[in-house]
């Protein structure tokens, strides 16, 4: 059964309507539905969402294993076996999850992959990121398309670090400014 605990309120729906979900409000009391929508926001001050899928969710804590959401933000994320698209927050911790974009002052990172990891400290374990941007990155046994970061710690692999970047943007900057004038040179022919 798909659960969805909070500590607080919903906005926007009446009690009890998550998307096929069970809510448990503040006072212990739990109310069902076999709505499959996942339609519905959720905002409150500590959520638990045990399965099903949510659409946007907001709270000081959140809490979700084996679940999703489209949309997370609080102070502390935790994200177990469970995937979002966009996760921002203080601290961001995945286990064995996915999500597009992650975005906190520090992220830790087991067993997971995301698309673009923002961060001032980030922290990859067994990890895939398709690009990492942080202050200082501890990085092991992960990989990184692209990395930029300042401090770079622990056994990392990049297809492009923040010197190939640098690099890689200076040669495609010749290699279009040489298109654009032979073609402006051929035109003038």
């Amino acid at each position: 059964m798909n659960q969805v605990e909070s500590g607080s309120h919903r906005r926007g729906r009446s009690p009890g309507r998550l998307g096929g979900a069970s809510f448990f409000s503040g006072e212990g009391e739990m109310m069902t539905t076999d709505e499959k929508t996942g339609n519905d926001d959720l905002q409150a001050e500590v959520i638990h969402l045990d399965g099903g899928m949510i659409q946007n969710v907001e709270a000081e804590t959140i809490r979700i294993q084996q679940g999703g959401a489209n949309q997370v933000i609080a102070k502390n994320v935790e994200l177990n076996k469970g995937g979002a698209l966009t996760v921002q927050g203080d601290f961001v911790g995945l286990q064995q999850g996915a999500a597009f974009i992650a975005r906190a002052a520090e992220i830790s990172s087991e067993e997971s992959t995301v698309g673009a990891v923002l961060a001032e400290h980030a922290v990859l374990q067994d990890s895939r990121v398709g690009i990492t941007v942080a202050r200082k990155a501890d990085l092991n046994n992960s990989s990184s398309i692209i990395l930029l970061a300042q401090e770079v710690e622990g056994n990392v692999e990049t297809v492009l670090d923040t010197r190939g970047a640098l690099l890689a943007g200076l040669v495609a900057g010749i290699a279009v400014g040489l298109v654009l004038l032979v073609g402006n040179l051929l035109r003038r022919d």
